[in-house]
C-alpha cells in the first residue's frame, strides 16, 4: 500500500476487521462435543450482537454498490485483477452475473447484455460527485454516458480512457511515492505503486482501500509490435492501436466504469489530487 491510502480509512477498516476476527474467535471457541445448554446458547447470541453492529459499520464504509449486498469479496478480487471494475459501478446485480461468468468471454457477454443497466449506473454515480476539483472531469464523463446511450462506443471509450488517465496522473502528482525518483510520471511506476491486494488473506480493509485500483495493473499492461493488440480494455491500445480489436462496446463500458469508479472514489474519500488540465 502507498502512504496516501494508508490513511484514516485503512486504519478504521483494518481495526474493524481485526475486531470482528477477535469477536468471532471468542464467540466460537472450541467446546466439548456435548449438548450446549440453553444459557450458553443465549450467551452466544449476545456475543454476536456487537459483531453484527461492527459488520454494519464496516458495510457502510464500502462503495455504495456493495452496501447491503453480501457480495463474495474474495471472488471479486480475482475479477478486478483481471481488469473488471466493480467499485461504485456496476450495480450489484451485474456484479453477481459477472462473478457467475466462467471466463473472460462470458464476462464480456455479461457486460454487453447489461449495457443499459451499466450506463444508468454510471450516470447516477456521476450525479453524486460534488467535489469542485472534479467538475470538468465529471462533465467529460457525462458526455461519455451520453455517447454510450446513443451507441457511440468508440468515442465513449477514447474519452473515458483519457479521463481515467488524467485522474490517475492527478493522484500520482499529489502523491510523491507514485512518481519516479526524478519526480516524473511513469506508467511502470504507477503500476507498481497503486494499492493492491497481494495475498488471499487480505483483510476487508485492504480490499476496500485497493478496490478501485485493482484493475490498474491489467489496464496498464504494455504491449509492443509485433505482439497482437489486446482484446480486453487496455490504455496503451486505446491510445495507439485504434481499430476493431481494441475498440468494442464491451471495452467502452469497461473504460467508462473505470473512470467513473476512480472519480467517485476521489470524491468520496477526498483524496489529494493535482489535475494538470
Amino acid at each position: 500500500m502507498t502512504s496516501i491510502f494508508e490513511s484514516r480509512l485503512t486504519e478504521i477498516l483494518n481495526a474493524a476487521t481485526d475486531s470482528i476476527r477477535q469477536r468471532v474467535a471468542a464467540a466460537v471457541a472450541p467446546e466439548p462435543k456435548v449438548q450446549i445448554p440453553m444459557p450458553a446458547l443465549e450467551g452466544f447470541a449476545k456475543a454476536l450482537v456487537p459483531l453484527q453492529s461492527a459488520l454494519e459499520r464496516l458495510d457502510a464504509l464500502m462503495p455504495g454498490n456493495w452496501q447491503g449486498e453480501h457480495l463474495a469479496y474474495a471472488d471479486m478480487v480475482r475479477l478486478m485483477q483481471e481488469g473488471v471494475p466493480l467499485a461504485w459501478v456496476p450495480p450489484a446485480g451485474v456484479i453477481r452475473q459477472l462473478l457467475a461468468a466462467g471466463d473472460a468471454s462470458a464476462c464480456s457477454k455479461v457486460i454487453d447484455d447489461c449495457r443499459p443497466e451499466i450506463i444508468v449506473s454510471c450516470g447516477e454515480t456521476l450525479e453524486a460527485v460534488s467535489d469542485a476539483r472534479l467538475t470538468v472531469q465529471r462533465a467529460l464523463l457525462e458526455e461519455c454516458v451520453q455517447m454510450a446511450e446513443r451507441g457511440m462506443f468508440s468515442g465513449a471509450q477514447a474519452l473515458a480512457a483519457n479521463v481515467w488517465d488524467t485522474l490517475v496522473r492527478g493522484l500520482a502528482f499529489a502523491n510523491r511515492s507514485w512518481l519516479t525518483d526524478g519526480g516524473w510520471w511513469s506508467y511502470t511506476k504507477i503500476k507498481q505503486s497503486v494499492p493492491s491486494v497481494d495475498d488471499d488473506d487480505a483483510t476487508i480493509g485492504e480490499l476496500r482501500t485497493a478496490a478501485v485500483f485493482l484493475p490498474c495493473a491489467k489496464t496498464l499492461d504494455a504491449f509492443h509490435h509485433p505482439q497482437p493488440v489486446p482484446g480486453s480494455f487496455n490504455r496503451q491500445a486505446t491510445a495507439h492501436a485504434t481499430g476493431v480489436v481494441q475498440y468494442t462496446a464491451t471495452n467502452a463500458m469497461t473504460a467508462l466504469m473505470l473512470a467513473v469508479s476512480v472519480l467517485r472514489e476521489i470524491d468520496d474519500q477526498g483524496y489529494p489530487v493535482r489535475i494538470h488540465a
